[in-house]
């Protein structure tokens, strides 16, 4: 019962969607240097163009490394809509390592400082951006509710009304949380999020280097709307996942008694090397989802204006901006993950 009184959910918090009202969006910019290599001047100037973009639509947070604020500054131009917030990072990926963020609905916004370790230990340094959900909410004066597990933001996706889904490979994986079993996972989501039901997937994409996140094959567009990553290829690897999470959302029913009505997106036609020269998780998922606009990547494929057009279907109230993110897809993700959305404090029906 402590448990429950101290928690998000016991003071009234739950995470709403995703196409909620949101007061501003959080960014990081691009820093690990290792990794980016020779592309780093592309990835600033992907990582800018997003930022430009969404700041037509919603005030931008940037965080960003001291040494970096005046390359950062010059990329993104003068806006009174950016603000540049100087933390110490490791590299980019907010969607993972900034606060999720909660609300009550009517007063008052809170956020999760999850536990970070670097996507099962896939990479050596991290020690900064498991900081970083912590110092953000200390610095903006937020309520901090410290998750007592490992969770990255791209590895659930929620309606907003009590329902998550989640990947088996990502959330079970044995890097992660080996300690906790599945209803010790699910009470915590439960405590934190206000899931009252998690819609369980198998796996995510084969190249995925975050084993597995579920936000790169399935994500909710709505309270009862969900769009899945779709594979045409018979003989693709990823082709017998895909279908099978399609199948198993296709016969879910949300916290709410909501069938879901399931839209397929396709991933990319034409394979790409990562800069590792692996195969490369790219994605059409990995959209942002901004007030009054849903800014979707493009890598240069036949199926990019595909996948806009689907996307923008499903939401028909806003305007669909399409913006190149080949080396940031190259790097490990495109504009989702490169985003925390931070909701007003107001959020309604969808």
């Amino acid at each position: 019962m402590d448990d429950y009184l101290h928690s998000p959910v016991g003071e009234g918090f739950f995470l709403p969607g995703e196409w909620e009202p949101h007061a501003r969006c959080w960014v990081q910019w691009p820093s690990r240097a290792e990794r980016w290599r020779d592309l780093m001047p592309q990835a600033y100037a992907e990582a800018a163009e997003v930022i430009r973009t969404i700041a037509v639509h919603e005030p931008v947070s940037v965080i960003v490394r001291e040494d970096d604020v005046a390359q950062a500054r010059f990329a993104c131009g003068r806006n009174d809509r950016i603000r540049f917030v100087e933390i110490p990072i490791d590299d980019c990926w907010a969607r993972d390592t900034a606060p999720l963020f909660v609300t009550n609905g009517t007063d008052a916004v809170a956020g999760i400082a999850w536990q970070f370790n670097g996507w099962g230990n896939s990479v050596h340094t991290y020690r900064n951006d498991a900081a970083l959900a912590g110092t953000i909410l200390q610095r903006e004066k937020i309520k901090n509710f410290k998750g007592d597990m490992v969770l990255e933001g791209g590895a659930i996706s929620a309606d907003g009304y009590g329902t998550v889904i989640a990947t088996e490979e990502c959330l079970l994986n044995e890097d992660r949380n080996p300690e906790l079993t599945r209803p010790e996972i699910e009470e915590r989501l439960a405590l934190f999020l206000g899931a009252r039901k998690v819609l369980w997937l198998g796996g995510g994409l084969a190249a995925d280097p975050t084993q597995g996140q579920v936000s790169r094959v399935a994500v909710f567009a709505g309270r009862d709307r969900v769009l899945v990553s779709e594979v045409s290829n018979p003989d693709d690897l990823d082709r017998a996942t895909l279908e099978d999470n399609r199948a198993h959302l296709s016969d879910a029913v949300t916290a709410r008694g909501d069938r879901l009505t399931v839209t397929s997106v396709p991933l990319p036609k034409n394979p790409q090397l990562d800069l590792d020269g692996k195969p490369m998780a790219a994605n059409y998922l990995d959209y942002y989802v901004a007030n009054g606009a849903v800014i979707v990547p493009s890598y240069g494929d036949p199926n990019d204006d595909v996948a806009a057009l689907i996307i923008g279907s499903v939401f028909p109230d806003r305007k669909v901006v399409q913006v190149a993110t080949p080396i940031l897809a190259k790097g490990g993700g495109a504009i989702r993950r490169l985003t925390q959305p931070e909701p007003s404090l107001q959020v309604g029906e969808s």
